[in-house]
């Protein structure tokens, strides 16, 4: 029969009589040996938390990402989304460190995106359940049951809702546009103890109300109603993010824009207006739930979400639901609130190496009279050019700068340079082209810009600005609008050094007020 001390099986006295009158020895040998691999286990955990810290604050951490939603709600159902369980519906445990709401909390997050894909209305605000109308962003919500609540944007603003539990609802309003295609620092808090709300936007406090009183956390005997084509275990049990989480109907639309650095905390984070982080989260004792959305890499989200929190009792989990029409959603993009790739600048000359196009047309305008009558349209095109040439203007992974250059006597002087803007402004069209769209013109009178990458002999470059914004150059002699000699250069430049060029040597027409050119075989 075997012997066991200390936790240990002893080799048998029979093999080893020598053993027999040992056991004390033994055991206090094999403690001490026990002892030090502990205390090895211990030293490396804690490298670990220290370098984990130490990457995370620093600029040697491996990924910088965000997430982006498109919206597609009920019209991809279950999809485009983020779901975290809070409970288990089939026992009666407590849920998960993220289920909040038994105590004081914070949500805070940094967001973007722009009315143009988020056109729910104004959100009618008070004593009611409203915020569900707004476009969901965080949702929390039980079917047609008490305890729970949402954050939604009405009009561009922040809708935060809460319903207690038969203590009534309450939905609370901020003040301030933050879907405007600019990051922006969200934070939202409520208290236990009467049930108190806050908005702050970028640090500042919007709004606040005396919201329903009670626990609002998930019920740990929560039983789903039946109001789901049968029960609702599919979505209730879940802190849902990018989208209304029921896909109850058309009138629940769900958000499209980027998130990024989602804290959920039990305490009161801000007693007051507070400067916005400048770095991502690093968790603390009072973080419950912390996602960085750095498990990448760019492209489709398939897998699970890391709670970074550290939290007693978690991780809290989620998973990427990826799909929805295309664009299919939810993507990992480079774009941050921290780490996007500023517009290139045009340099003093032209960049040298830039593809180049068999075709090519190029017309200035500029009214001696009138300031409004100004233009500029520039092509390229039966290029050689593929779709990820360009990637990705729309979710701000690229950037790009298009530069004019006017020779005389052979010295290239830069003379017009646009900068349209990443983000909502873009679409993706039919899989190989991206169109830069603002009828406004209200970014240097930039209109329209076309980057299509079709492949060889089929890309095309197209860019139209008009307005009196247009920041044109002015003539460059009173006969002639450009000195073109020898030539006028137009370049896109992209972040990250691609480039893409035209030059034109024998213009059609050049006065004081127009230049016209085009090339072709």
């Amino acid at each position: 029969m075997p012997l066991f001390l200390c936790g240990q099986r002893l080799p048998s006295p029979q093999k080893n009589p020598c053993l027999a009158p040992s056991f004390r020895q033994y055991c206090l040998a094999e403690g001490r040996k026990q002892m030090k691999s502990n205390r090895f286990m211990v030293l490396a955990g804690l490298i670990a938390v220290a370098a984990f810290a130490l990457l995370r604050s620093s600029s040697v951490w491996a990924l910088d990402l965000a997430i982006r939603f498109y919206g597609h709600g009920v019209q991809a159902p279950d999809l485009d989304r983020i779901k975290i369980p809070v409970d288990d519906p089939n026992n009666n445990d407590p849920g998960p460190p993220v289920d909040v709401g038994a105590t004081d909390f914070t949500l805070e997050f940094w967001v973007r995106g722009s009315t143009t894909e988020n056109t729910a209305p104004a959100i009618t605000c008070g004593n009611n359940v409203n915020w569900i109308y707004g476009n969901v962003l965080l949702d929390r919500d039980r079917f047609s049951q008490d305890r729970k609540f949402g954050l939604s944007f009405g009009n561009g603003r922040i809708v935060f809702g809460v319903s207690g539990d038969g203590t009534g609802d309450f939905t609370l309003c901020g003040t301030s546009n933050v879907l405007n295609n600019a990051w922006h620092h969200v934070a939202v808090q409520r208290r236990r103890s009467d049930g108190y709300l806050w908005i702050f936007v970028d640090g500042n406090l919007e709004a606040s109300g005396d919201g329903p009183d009670g626990d609002i956390s998930y019920p740990d005997d929560g039983i789903p109603g039946n109001y789901c084509g049968g029960p609702c275990t599919n979505s209730d049990p879940y802190l849902v993010i990018g989208a209304e989480k029921h896909d109850a109907g058309a009138s629940y639309p769900s958000f499209s824009g980027f998130v990024d650095e989602v804290r959920i905390s039990n305490v009161l984070r801000y007693s007051g207006n507070f400067s916005p982080p400048s770095a991502p989260f690093l968790p603390d004792a009072n973080t419950v739930a912390l996602y960085h959305f750095d498990e990448g890499p760019v492209g489709p989200c398939t897998g699970t979400i890391v709670d970074s929190s550290g939290a007693s009792g978690g991780p809290s989990n989620g998973t990427c639901n990826y799909g929805g029409s295309s664009p299919a959603g939810p993507v990992y993009v480079s774009s941050t609130p921290f780490s996007s790739p500023p517009p290139p600048t045009c340099g003093a000359t032209p960049t040298t190496g830039c593809a180049t196009a068999p075709r090519g047309s190029i017309a200035v305008f500029e009214s001696s009279t009138n300031p409004n009558r100004r233009s500029f349209s520039w092509q390229w095109w039966t290029g050689d050019a593929s779709v990820s040439d360009f990637a990705h203007p729309v979710d701000g992974s690229a950037t790009f700068a298009i530069c004019l250059y006017d020779y005389s006597a052979g010295v290239p002087s830069l003379k017009l340079q646009l900068a349209p803007p990443s983000g909502s402004a873009w679409r993706l069209v039919r899989g190989h082209t991206y169109r830069y769209g603002d009828r406004a013109g209200s970014v240097q009178g930039i209109r329209r810009v076309v980057l299509q990458g079709k492949g060889t002999g089929k890309g095309k470059l197209a860019v139209r600005a008009s307005g009196a914004l247009l920041p044109l150059p002015g003539p460059a002699s009173p006969t002639q609008y450009f000195a073109a000699d020898p030539r006028v250069v137009v370049q896109l430049l992209k972040s990250g050094g691609a480039c893409w060029e035209s030059v034109f040597t024998t213009p059609s027409q050049n006065d004081s007020q127009r230049f016209r050119s085009r090339f072709a075989p």
